[in-house]
């Protein structure tokens, strides 16, 4: 959750939805963050209601040391795969992304099509 507000302060329900998660899931992780001072709420310019949550210098730092182990993490384990192996998964995996990019762009055809007859 760290990284959802790492580049801009976002509302619980913004998280939750971006997150897929439930609202009172995030607000309960939300709540320990900031008790641990790696968040803090920020008045919602918006909507006075919802509150923006916010990385603290202390959440930063933290954020930064986490995105780092997990570069170097990252880095030791490609050191242990075949390339060969990698270029076969990185092939599928755009060929998965051509699928669904075609299948997202059909069905937002199809959703504009159906609106424009439903007029």
């Amino acid at each position: 959750m760290l990284g959802r507000v790492g580049d801009q302060p976002q509302t619980v329900a913004q998280i939750a939805r971006n997150m897929g998660h439930a609202r009172q899931s995030v607000q309960r992780v939300a709540d320990v963050l900031a008790a641990e001072g790696l968040i803090v709420y920020q008045e919602n310019p918006v909507d006075r209601r919802a509150q923006l949550l916010a990385l603290t210098p202390q959440g930063a730092e933290v954020l930064r040391m986490i995105y780092s182990l997990n570069q170097e993490w990252a880095r030791h384990i490609m050191t242990k795969l075949d390339p060969e192996h990698l270029d076969a998964v990185a092939d599928v995996l755009e060929e998965i992304a051509r699928i669904l990019e075609a299948d997202e762009q059909q069905t937002s055809h199809q959703e504009t099509s159906k609106k424009e007859g439903d007029s």
